[in-house]
């Protein structure tokens, strides 16, 4: 446990775990090359020792869904100071569990990790090497000529998908429901086709895929969609 004393900021920690079993915290250890500040406590986040500003990657144990309402607290905090880093909620209980309150206070990867020790680094490995974090890709939205240019291409996009990038870029944690979205799209709407908007979204997520090899656009189940962070300047 780091105590209220203690400054971290000091020893220059870019990574934060929030993690209760001894065998999580040696598998981020084993796959995160940054040296890391393991925690068994959400006090000290949320005293003005820690430079949360400074994080670049903030991992989550959620073993009891007890404890899901700090671990929420502590995330909002983190994210009134810092919108780039990299947060990942790690479950570990048996118990049903949603992420969508996490991908609203801004989390930007939850995983359901299994107890067999090579599926769960597995995956942990793969998330890692997906995230913006560890693979940043830079890309610019024209709104003017429709376009979504990286450095070296420019692509093609439609009205529509412009205003659903250029929505998500501004919506807070850049998280929308599909009703947000439809509404975003048809101001007087009062009814909708979920499953256009879904075919719509799809396309374009195949688009920026194909163009870019990058999932700018996540959906977030029986909610809406999210984006990818720190990929797009506003």
């Amino acid at each position: 446990m780091l105590f209220a004393g203690y400054k971290a900021d000091a020893l220059s920690f870019s990574v934060l775990n929030f993690a209760h079993t001894p065998v999580l915290i040696a598998d981020i250890n084993t796959v995160v090359s940054s040296e890391v500040l393991h925690l068994d406590s959400f006090s000290p986040a949320l005293s003005h020792n820690l430079n949360l500003s400074k994080l670049e990657a903030v991992f989550f144990e959620i073993n009891s869904p007890d404890i899901t309402n700090d671990s929420l607290e502590v995330l909002k905090k983190i994210r009134q100071t810092n919108q780039i880093a990299c947060v990942f909620i790690l479950v570990t209980h048996s118990k049903s569990f949603s992420g969508t309150h996490f991908y609203i206070s801004g989390a930007d990867h939850c995983l359901k990790l299994s107890s067999d020790t090579q599926e769960r680094k597995q995956l942990l490995s793969e998330t890692l090497k997906e995230s913006h974090w560890k693979s940043p890709t830079q890309l610019y939205l024209d709104r003017t000529r429709l376009l979504l240019c990286s450095t070296t291409y420019k692509l093609d996009i439609s009205y529509t998908e412009m205003t659903i990038i250029d929505a998500l870029i501004k919506a807070p944690e850049h998280v929308m429901s599909q009703d947000s979205i439809a509404k975003t799209l048809y101001p007087n709407i009062i009814f909708y086709d979920p499953r256009a908007l879904e075919k719509t979204i799809s396309r374009l997520r195949t688009k920026i895929r194909k163009a870019y090899n990058i999932e700018l656009i996540i959906s977030v189940r029986a909610y809406g969609y999210r984006l990818r962070r720190g990929t797009i300047s506003r």
